[in-house]
């Protein structure tokens, strides 16, 4: 009788002989060997933009704070805990703005989100569901233009980006200069 399965058999001799069958023989539920990870580009060339920009702006309102890109929705807001969290996680857990401007302390002062022009209607209801959010929590919002590439005068971006003055009691850490 004939064995039909010697092709096979050859096959995966060559295959661990070359190393080619680690791939098939590791755990199927490993999420590195399945979907290998490089490295990706975070900021598109619209958001490298954008966030020079924003920057200047925010070194004159805040010399020390820190801007943030793509940041989830849950580190920029708080909600009363009377309500199921877990709830609201999942209804807003996938939400991020472009980029969050922050004072020395860490606090959000100002949010800056990007939206695209022929966005598909999926996005344009979760963006919605985002600046619904933001606009209700009362932290300042800009919408920036994607097609913006003018280099803006710094005061008056500071001024759309933070458009509150700043109070009496308000306390900067600011260099001192010798």
């Amino acid at each position: 009788m004939l064995n039909l399965r010697l092709p096979h058999a050859v096959g995966s001799w060559l295959s661990r002989l070359t190393g080619q069958d680690d791939a098939r023989r590791a755990d199927p539920s490993d999420t590195v060997m399945r979907w290998p990870p490089t490295p990706t580009r975070v900021l598109a060339s619209a958001e490298r933009h954008a966030h020079k920009c924003i920057a200047r702006a925010l070194a004159l309102e805040h010399p020390k704070g820190f801007l943030l890109a793509h940041v989830p929705l849950h580190k920029l807001v708080r909600v009363p805990l009377n309500q199921s969290y877990r709830e609201w996680l999942s209804r807003t857990g996938l939400l991020t703005a472009d980029f969050a401007l922050c004072d020395e302390h860490g606090n959000v002062r100002s949010v800056v989100v990007m939206p695209l022009a022929g966005d598909q209607p999926r996005h344009v209801r979760k963006r919605e569901r985002l600046l619904r959010v933001l606009e209700a929590s009362g932290l300042p919002l800009t919408l920036w233009d994607r097609e913006w590439q003018g280099d803006d005068d710094g005061d008056r971006l500071r001024s759309r980006l933070f458009p509150k003055p700043r109070g009496a009691g308000y306390y900067a850490d600011m260099p001192q200069a010798h």
